[in-house]
């Protein structure tokens, strides 16, 4: 009897669906942030992404991307001079959620996965010698949120902002968080 129920329930959902849209899209981010507190105190982060994503259903999709990100900072004062930098390498699989059609100019999302993240820092002191932290890597749950403008049938801006619950070398986990822009094609 449950057995009949879920099979009557997925055929209503199947023949349901106002369409299968087996369809690709092509995705390039970037973001960039600069702060400065004076001429000798700043702090600056750029990442890179790509991704593509498989459109299985109107508002469904199974999104893979990769980001390298990239952080420094330095803070001074009259004896001293302190710099880090930070390189972060994420491979992320997300499932998106369009909350509106494709018809829409303008395209809010949901996504939500899993990412792999490895990150390795280099903290440097005025005449001594670099501190490597050893590299952390692992997995770790993702989430984000973003808007697509569509420009044509083809081609849209895309802007989001994704957050990683980072694995850290102490073993414990940091939220770090990303806001891009870039371009996306649907091939």
């Amino acid at each position: 009897m449950t057995k009949s129920k879920f099979s009557l329930i997925g055929l209503i959902l199947f023949f349901s669906l106002q369409s299968l849209a087996f369809m690709t899209e092509l995705g390039l981010s970037y973001g960039y942030s600069k702060k400065t507190f004076n001429a000798t105190n700043f702090y600056q982060t750029d990442s890179k992404s790509a991704s593509i994503s498989f459109y299985f259903l109107e508002k469904w999709a199974l999104e893979t991307s990769y980001t390298d990100s990239f952080y420094e900072s330095q803070e001074s004062d009259s004896t001293s001079t302190r710099t880090v930098q930070q390189s972060s390498k994420i491979a992320q699989a997300s499932l998106v959620f369009m909350m509106l059609d494709k018809s829409n100019p303008v395209q809010p999302y949901l996504k939500g996965g899993a990412a792999h993240i490895s990150k390795k820092q280099t903290t440097k002191y005025l005449n001594a010698n670099a501190i490597e932290t050893p590299e952390s890597s692992g997995w770790a749950p993702s989430y984000g949120a973003g808007l697509k403008f569509v420009l044509t049938e083809r081609l849209s801006i895309k802007l989001s902002y994704d957050v990683w619950k980072t694995p850290l070398s102490d073993g414990t986990n940091s939220d770090d968080t990303s806001f891009k822009a870039g371009f996306s094609w649907y091939l």
